[in-house]
């Protein structure tokens, strides 16, 4: 009898830890598919300002039929959410999404991504990179359209919003419709 409480001990404690450990699981999935849910809507929101916003023509000699997307950060769910952007039509052009690791180049980028999980030492990096080019710059970090960013994705009461730096987009020589302008909060930068 002592020898059956031990074993049904042993296999109490196993099957809490299965438990355990598969709740854990259950619960990251969750978050991950929060995360991407997130970033598929903010993929969403990319396609739709590339729609609206007007590039300098001469930019686009070299590879006219493309608007080229670099996603930077090391977010798996940020590269599986943006594939359902890869290909769309905007006009003419059609998005081509590709990833750049926060040590890479994002030159011939005219839209740039920048997720809040690279570091700010990165973040200021490919904001000077893209410094006075035609790109539209788009992060998700606090303040992001103030030091260099043209548009910041922000969370307000579990909704996502959007600011706009306008004075950066004409810096950047771009036109953004006044009807995403009034959509957004606008910010000035430092």
């Amino acid at each position: 009898m002592f020898k059956k409480t031990i074993h049904n001990n042993w296999a109490l404690v196993i099957s809490l830890c299965l438990w355990c450990l598969g709740s854990s699981l259950l619960l990251s999935d969750k978050v991950f598919a929060r995360e991407g849910e997130e970033y598929a809507v903010k993929a969403a929101f990319i396609l739709n300002f590339a729609k609206v916003t007007l590039w300098p023509e001469k930019i686009f000699a070299d590879s006219p039929a493309t608007i080229d997307v670099g996603l930077v950060g090391e977010d798996e769910s940020l590269a599986m959410a943006f594939k359902s952007i890869d290909g769309k039509q905007v006009g003419d052009r059609t998005l081509r999404v590709r990833f750049i690791p926060p040590a890479g180049d994002c030159r011939g980028c005219e839209i740039l991504f920048v997720s809040n999980a690279i570091d700010r030492a990165t973040l200021l990096r490919f904001l000077t990179a893209v410094k006075d080019q035609p790109v539209l710059i788009i992060g998700e970090t606090p303040d992001f359209a103030r030091i260099g960013g043209i548009i910041n994705f922000i969370s307000k009461n579990g909704r996502l919003h959007f600011e706009i730096n306008p004075r950066e987009a004409e810096r950047h020589r771009l036109k953004i419709s006044s009807r995403i302008l009034q959509l957004a909060n606008i910010v000035e930068g430092d």
